[in-house]
């Protein structure tokens, strides 16, 4: 997937209603649960034993560029259940290595990147993912995001520094929270999606 090169003023990229994304080609990214098996902890594994959870399938992502700063939208269809305790949330993962697990968000000794939304937190999150929701906050570098939820769809833009990221590789991940997902239960990309800059 190329991400857009923009020229002049590129703030309103953030905005994830912004006509300026209706002109930048969208791909389909294929999302499935973190498997059981992976989850950190025993109670987890047989709590959500047989119980479905990462049923987001599908995510559309687009990206974009003004030389400084990277923006990813992702956008998916949400349901109509009402939430709890848990809100819904995305992420987008960034490759960092040659021996990095996308199914389970990193592993030990293999770190993620990840800038982490949720509806209704004050601020973003940049964080380190060491495996299904094993992860610790980085204090720099912190992105930014802006949510629209629209007739059951959510389109969320994140933004931050382009640096190494100008051929990067990246992944998403949704919760569902009504579906009370957090953590580990979330769908993630089945494949590294290849992101240049054009």
């Amino acid at each position: 997937m190329k991400a857009a090169r923009m020229n002049g003023d590129s703030s309103t990229l953030s905005d994830p209603g912004s006509e300026r994304w209706r002109d930048i080609p969208a791909v389909a990214v294929a999302l499935a649960p973190v498997p059981l098996a992976a989850q950190p902890t025993e109670y987890i594994r047989q709590a959500w034993a047989g119980r479905p959870y990462g049923q987001t399938a599908e995510a559309m992502v687009a990206a974009a560029s003004d030389g400084d700063r990277l923006y990813v939208r992702v956008e998916w269809e949400d349901d109509s259940r009402p939430h709890g305790e848990f809100q819904d949330a995305a992420g987008v993962i960034f490759h960092n290595g040659s021996d990095v697990a996308l199914a389970t968000m990193g592993k030990d000794g293999a770190p993620v990147p990840l800038w982490y939304w949720e509806n209704g937190r004050p601020a973003p999150l940049h964080l380190m993912s060491t495996g299904p929701g094993v992860v610790e906050k980085v204090a720099d570098a912190v992105p930014a995001a802006r949510a629209l939820l629209n007739e059951s769809r959510w389109s969320v833009v994140f933004s931050g520094p382009a640096g190494s990221n100008s051929h990067a590789r990246l992944g998403v991940a949704v919760w569902n929270g009504s579906n009370e997902e957090r953590a580990g239960l979330a769908a993630v990309s089945r494949e590294w999606l290849p992101v240049e800059l054009a």
